[in-house]
């Protein structure tokens, strides 16, 4: 599918809607080292169609904003669903260090991921 959105005028809707569910399916949010490049590379996009894509149809996030909510979202979906995996196993899992896991969980939810972790344990 990538090869055939590449050698058509394919709608921006589109290019974001196929980015996003390879993103999502193979996790490549996963991985720390994951960089602008790699998908660019990956459909033959330019950087700056890549930047007007997200700014339109990501919530006017740039790329690290993209792939750092995908990693948020699915620490909080691994601490719901498994309150007692430690908090560095999530961080390992969705791709960030320790102390940016906490500071960006922080700024995003309100609450470092162990109080998160903790209030969900509660309940």
């Amino acid at each position: 599918m990538q090869n055939e959105l590449r050698k058509t005028k394919v709608p921006d809707h589109e290019w974001f809607r196929q980015i996003d569910m390879v993103v999502r399916k193979e996790k490549l949010y996963a991985k720390p080292s994951l960089q602008r490049q790699d998908i660019l590379q990956r459909f033959g996009l330019r950087r700056q169609h890549l930047n007007a894509i997200l700014s339109k149809y990501a919530y006017g996030q740039s790329f690290p904003q993209y792939v750092n909510s995908m990693r948020l979202n699915e620490a909080e979906r691994l601490m719901r669903e498994n309150p007692k995996l430690s908090i560095s196993s999530v961080a390992q899992a969705v791709g960030l260090s320790m102390p940016n896991l906490r500071i960006q969980f922080k700024q995003r939810f309100g609450l470092s991921p162990s109080d998160f972790r903790d209030s969900i344990q509660k309940k």
